[in-house]
């Protein structure tokens, strides 16, 4: 039987190939989709944790209202949470507010968003005062000098990058990104300084106060990352931040991958939505292919009953060769995955993460959809009475 379904299998190619590339179709969607998002979001929780400051410091709206316009909050807050502010001969209405104890050091930083090369999704370029970033996390420069300050000639448009972007990434020239190379960030030529690790934030970093000119000119930023004298400290300080300043909030960075993961639902029904079409796309080509095969095979079906085979047989029969096909379709996919993952990472930004446990649920996925698209015709096929199948044109 099995010389059989092999024979059937090289008698018909391209019929055999279309099955094929419909089942591996639907395992390269759900092993790529999944694996990016995670791979994604995994990446975005780990550059967020590297940064070593304990509480971002924000507006309370800052989700609508950054929608517009990410550069909200007044940038001097960084030096306001530090020192404290006072009346002055100046603003002297304004209300008395402390430095807020046990922090050590603060720095603003500007968000905004931009497509990545290629246009491939979306990133992040952050804006940063580097003299007060340095204070605030441990950034390391592995090349080049730091970043200036935006504001003496020649520094405006200057840009640090960090050591996965700049081995993933060319220039505008297409060559390798090294000290010295030219990147287009918020629809600008900046020339990199320096490159650093480890990554945190967003991947690329340009003098705040350029990021300011760029969107208006106001003294803005998007958030304020604090850092404590201890970690122990970091709830007290944020407790008393929130206090202080009412109308804004305080999140742990400790706790930004668990927001994270709650907003990953939508993400999460998109999948959903990716995996169900996978599963139709495989179970529709199975079925349309195994379909033809039984109008084409009426007259060998209607012999092989005549010899005596059984409706058991006949349906084992086909169930095995769509599981063949099936199989082959999944070692298909996997293949074009695995290799799509690598040209995807060396010439973007994005990452995919391949977990074994998707593998396996893709490759059930695809052996189901086939065994299951091949059920209707299969049982056609044995119920097909022996004289109209041997008399069919």
């Amino acid at each position: 039987m099995d010389n059989l379904i092999v024979e059937n299998i090289k008698h018909r190619p391209l019929r055999t190939a279309i099955s094929i590339i419909g089942v591996a179709l639907g395992v390269i969607l759900i092993v790529l989709m999944v694996g990016l998002a995670h791979g994604m979001t995994d990446d975005s929780n780990q550059r967020q944790s590297n940064v070593d400051a304990e509480i971002r410091f924000m507006p309370e709206e800052f989700g609508s209202s950054a929608q517009a316009n990410p550069l909200i909050m007044p940038a001097r807050y960084a030096e306001v949470i530090m020192k404290g502010v006072q009346p002055t001969t100046e603003d002297p209405d304004i209300q008395p507010r402390p430095p807020i104890a046990g922090v050590i050091s603060s720095t603003p930083i500007g968000e905004l968003l931009q497509s990545t090369e290629g246009g491939i999704g979306y990133g992040l370029v952050d804006g940063i005062d580097y003299a007060s970033f340095a204070k605030t996390t441990t950034i390391n420069l592995l090349a080049g000098r730091p970043l200036g300050d935006g504001k003496t000639p020649g520094a405006e448009y200057e840009a640090i990058v960090d050591r996965f972007y700049s081995e993933h990434n060319t220039d505008v020239n297409g060559e390798a990104i090294g000290v010295g190379s030219k990147i287009s960030a918020l629809g600008h030529e900046f020339t990199v300084v320096g490159i650093y690790e480890p990554s945190m934030l967003a991947r690329i970093k340009i003098p705040l106060y350029t990021m300011q000119q760029l969107t208006g000119g106001a003294e803005n930023c998007t958030f304020v990352l604090v850092r404590t004298e201890k970690p122990e400290l970091a709830k007290q300080v944020k407790a008393d931040l929130e206090k202080t300043y009412p109308g804004h909030r305080a999140i742990l960075t400790s706790e930004l991958p668990a927001l994270f993961s709650q907003n990953l639902r939508l993400i999460q029904a998109f999948l959903n939505v990716v995996i169900w079409l996978a599963i139709i796309i495989s179970t529709l080509v199975i079925l349309l292919a195994m379909y033809t095969t039984i109008i084409e095979r009426t007259r060998e079906i209607g012999i092989l009953k005549s010899l005596g085979a059984s409706k058991p047989f006949i349906v084992y029969t086909i169930e095995k060769e769509a599981a063949l096909i099936s199989a082959l379709g999944v070692a298909l996919g996997f293949t074009i995955a695995l290799v799509g993952k690598y040209f995807i990472e060396k010439n973007t930004t994005l990452i995919i993460e391949i977990e074994f446990v998707w593998l396996v649920i893709a490759a059930i996925i695809g052996l189901a959809c086939g065994i299951v698209g091949a059920l209707y015709p299969a049982i056609r096929a044995a119920n097909l009475d022996p004289i109209d199948a041997l008399s069919f044109e």
